[in-house]
């Protein structure tokens, strides 16, 4: 029997995670919120890997995850930077705020489609939605931490116009067993793991950022290889 019961509690437990960051956040408890997405995403990567070493994957349980995402990387962080940053800038606030949610749905939309495709090359096409709502949950951590506020308004607009375009791109981003299993790149890990452990809330901002701007430049300087070898050909 498939006990497809226990990748799919995790999954209830992290949109349970996403349903308390939303009302810490119309609470007006920022950093708890931003905190609880984070939670959120780690319980993320275990539903999966549970569901594949106990043999009960499901297309049930695809969905299910897919509808938790956009609750938890979706609807959770846009209602946090709406509430945190936006309140004064009136309806283009609420355009801002909307974009996580929407470009969201359409990556989690196409990550449905394109599974077997990413799959197989070991890359994501486009930003994962964890990775995005991850870089706006601790960028709230990071500017609390370091300034006992929240930061700039026109910063986190930046922050999360980026980042939700990247969502919906085709920039290419490394799943984590591909990173972990390269060398140096394993021990990168260790460190981000010991910083982590160090500076928390900080080494993590910084950490995720590092990600999304590695897998950025890396794609435009590849695209720029690609028109090279054009002109020679």
């Amino acid at each position: 029997m498939k006990r497809t019961w226990i990748p799919n509690s995790v999954t209830a437990l992290s949109v349970f995670l996403g349903y308390l960051s939303i009302m810490y956040t119309f609470q007006g408890y920022f950093v708890t919120a931003a905190w609880l997405i984070v939670l959120a995403g780690i319980l993320d990567s275990m539903d999966g890997k549970l569901a594949r070493k106990l043999g009960s994957c499901t297309k049930f349980g695809s969905y299910f995850d897919s509808l938790a995402d956009a609750i938890n990387y979706g609807v959770a962080p846009a209602l946090l930077f709406q509430r945190a940053y936006f309140t004064d800038w009136s309806i283009l606030g609420s355009l801002v705020a909307f974009l996580p949610i929407v470009c969201s749905a359409i990556r989690l939309a196409r990550f449905n489609v394109l599974t077997e495709e990413e799959e197989q090359d070991g890359f994501f096409v486009g930003l994962p939605t964890t990775v995005a709502a991850g870089l706006l949950a601790t960028f709230v951590i990071f500017m609390n931490d370091l300034m006992n506020s929240e930061g700039s308004p026109v910063l986190a607009a930046l922050l999360v116009a980026g980042s939700s375009f990247l969502m919906v791109s085709a920039v290419p981003y490394e799943h984590n067993n591909l990173i972990t299993r390269r060398g140096w790149k394993g021990l990168l890990l260790l460190l981000a793991l010991v910083t982590l452990l160090l500076f928390q809330g900080r080494a993590m901002f910084a950490w995720v950022a590092l990600y999304v701007t590695y897998g950025l430049i890396r794609s435009i300087l590849q695209t720029l290889r690609d028109l090279e070898q054009r002109k020679t050909i």
